[in-house]
């Protein structure tokens, strides 16, 4: 009887050590979609810089104000830009060194979204040698 109470007890800790690992692989997927969302608005960044480079220099566009509200004026100068470089500190910067710092961020994210990934996979190797332990100690429970 002892044997099965003790069965039951290390059972109920491996269920809640599951648990916790199940909601941190939640927890670093949510991380990573977030990540995908980042390098995806960068890359749509970095495509409209190219596009404003090749063929931006005197036209007429639409600035976005906020709130789905624009202004149109026009390109002056391709590479009169300014880019925040964080801690509220701005700069200017020309299109190149923009799109460098732009491919900088990606990479990045990149490696953070590789870890987190590498994190994932640990977190489930762990979750099945749990679930392993689980079936040894369930049969246990039975005989």
């Amino acid at each position: 009887m002892e044997k099965a109470q003790e069965n039951g007890k290390r059972m109920e800790e491996l269920q809640d050590e599951i648990r916790s690992i199940l909601g941190e692989i939640e927890y670093l997927r949510e991380q990573v979609s977030t990540i995908d969302v980042m390098i995806s608005e960068l890359r749509s960044v970095d495509a409209t810089l190219t596009y404003i480079k090749e063929k931006g220099e005197g036209r007429s566009v639409y600035i976005p104000l906020g709130a789905g509200i624009s202004i149109r004026g026009k390109i002056e100068n391709v590479n009169d830009l300014i880019m925040d470089v964080g801690a509220g500190v701005i700069i200017g910067a020309n299109i190149d060194e923009v799109k460098e710092e732009i491919e900088r961020k990606i990479e990045k994210l990149m490696n953070l979204r590789l870890t987190l990934l590498r994190n994932i996979e640990e977190d489930s190797r762990k979750v099945n040698k749990l679930l392993e332990e689980i079936k040894k100690v369930g049969g246990q429970v039975k005989t």
